[in-house]
């Protein structure tokens, strides 16, 4: 078929507007983002569902700008707040006799138990806690007790009385098991209850005594205990404004099973003395005449403080961990960090000591003839403390009593008490355990909210534990049996023979003044 010029002419000329009238544009590049976003809003599943994951989305997003609000109200309103009031205690007579013991929450068949409370006011702790409209906190009361293991908030009401007799109540802020209770029926636990003013006042009274009620029944709301509410020993600071004046408390965990050993606290406390300490705090379950006299001489010259511990009605080991030790450890930590003004707290037994190691120093400050030197361990923790430490973890050797001991060095003729366990014990194990493994520390008080056995559970935000090298320090532990720690292996270590006679005069002379009848020699007891 032959077509004419005229119809290839127009075709051209159709063509020719054709491609007049279409555009092409360059094909523009896209974000990654674009493209991860266009793919994920053009699923099926994102689209059918898109309206509830917006919503979902938005509402989510609401929470976290509400906390967040909140968060930056009550970290800026706080502060001035409780600069900004005055706290008083009202006078109570039947608060100012009172005494720590253990007593019953209720019906004394539930075996619940309220021990000890105390004011805390550290912002950390204040600002957990949500307050109604017009009110804002101004501290915590934190209550030592033993709670079933699976106790419910809800089921915990404090309750406050003031010096005129004034009783409020709210449920409890936070109930928790302290750490370490093995699973047992039973707990040492602790409950937070916080105290709120009007944002407007000025001058607040602070209750005078806590009680606890476990009970949904709202009717039986009545509590059958209250206990004094410790509060800083400085009145004029309770808000712990200025450091604390005192250095370093010795907490022990209770004595029970009728504890014996009277040599060994007598060297204990000389030891830890001349280590620095100044306070220590025994808890008394059971014990002998003997340890007795030991503790009340103590006590009477303003060194240790003893507290009762009657903690009755469970079995040992199977309703309730180690006689309720963690009730105690705490409830000291607070005791020596608040009532008693102490910057350090050690917490250990009767047959361990933290004991720093010899540091290197110049000589005259001359780098070239330095010496060895020996710290206090108050010497060793200033020097490597700082803001940010809330706590000291010593790594643990054992000294057992199964191995060769040394009595080279006991003084002739004079020495009465012929068995210190920190002079004639001089094997240990070669091998330090690792840390949090048998090991202790030493607390840094204001910057822990709960103490462990062997290391700190719970501390303030933007603190950490400094782990001492064995270079540097070392748990002493004098066991008599091996626990299964490297007993095979052992060294020689004389550095607790660091204070020479110093330690013997010292025990000797205690031991002159409780026990004449016995020529001025400690019994060392069954243990």
């Amino acid at each position: 078929m032959i077509r004419s010029s005229s119809e290839e002419s127009d075709r051209d000329g159709a063509t020719s507007e054709m491609r007049s009238r279409i555009r092409y544009h360059p094909l523009k590049s896209r974000s990654k983002a674009f493209v991860l976003t266009s793919a994920v809003f053009s699923n099926t599943f994102i689209r059918k569902y898109g309206i509830f994951s917006v919503i979902l989305c938005l509402g989510l997003g609401y929470l976290f700008y509400t906390r967040v609000l909140y968060q930056q109200y009550i970290y800026q309103t706080l502060p001035l707040y409780q600069k900004s009031i005055r706290l008083r205690l009202g006078h109570s007579e039947n608060y100012s006799d009172q005494v720590d013991r253990w007593k019953p929450i209720g019906d004394t068949s539930d075996r619940l138990q309220i021990y000890s409370a105390y004011f805390d006011p550290r912002l950390e702790v204040v600002h957990n806690f949500r307050v109604t409209e017009g009110t804002l906190p101004f501290g915590t009361v934190r209550i030592f007790s033993i709670l079933p293991l699976k106790v419910r908030r809800r089921e915990i009401y404090c309750h406050f009385r003031y010096a005129n007799n004034r009783t409020v109540w709210h449920r409890a802020d936070q109930v928790d098991a302290i750490h370490e209770n093995f699973g047992m029926e039973f707990s040492a636990s602790y409950v937070v209850c916080k105290l709120v003013g009007n944002k407007h006042q000025v001058d607040i009274e602070l209750p005078a005594e806590v009680g606890l009620t476990y009970d949904q029944d709202l009717s039986a709301m009545q509590p059958t205990s209250f206990v004094g509410i410790h509060y800083p020993s400085r009145h004029q600071d309770f808000l712990l404004r200025t450091p604390p004046r005192r250095k370093l408390a010795i907490c022990v965990g209770p004595a029970h099973h009728n504890y014996s050993n009277a040599a060994r606290i007598v060297e204990f406390v000389e030891y830890w003395q001349l280590l620095g300490a100044e306070r220590f705090y025994f808890y008394n379950k059971s014990v002998t005449a003997e340890v007795d006299r030991v503790m009340s001489y103590y006590r009477e010259r303003n060194v240790a403080e003893v507290l009762q511990w009657n903690l009755e009605g469970y079995e040992f080991e199977k309703d309730l961990r180690y006689e309720g030790i963690f009730a105690a450890l705490n409830d000291c930590l607070y005791r020596a960090t608040l009532v008693g003004d102490f910057h350090y707290t050690a917490l250990v037994d009767f047959d361990e000591f933290l004991l720093p190691l010899r540091v290197i120093v110049p000589k005259n400050n001359d780098t070239t003839a330095a010496v060895a030197e020996e710290e206090t361990l108050v010497q060793y923790l200033d020097r490597q403390g700082r803001f940010d430490v809330h706590s000291f973890n010593f790594e643990a050797v054992f000294f057992y009593g199964f191995y060769e001991e040394d009595f080279s060095k006991l003084p002739p003729g004079w020495a009465n008490n012929t068995y210190l366990y920190t002079q004639f014990r001089t094997m240990r194990t070669k091998k330090p355990l690792m840390h949090h493994n048998r090991s202790k520390y030493v607390a840094v008080g204001r910057n822990v909210i709960e103490a462990g056995n062997h290391f700190v559970w719970r501390a303030m935000r933007d603190t950490n534990e400094y782990r001492v090298p064995e270079t540097e320090g070392l748990l002493f532990h004098y066991r008599d049996l091996c626990i299964g720690y490297g007993c095979e292996t052992y060294v020689e270590d004389t550095s607790a023979r660091r204070f020479g006679n110093e330690i013997q005069h010292s025990v000797d002379n205690v031991c002159q003044q409780l026990f004449p009848e016995t020529g001025g020699v400690c019994p060392l007891g069954d243990d």
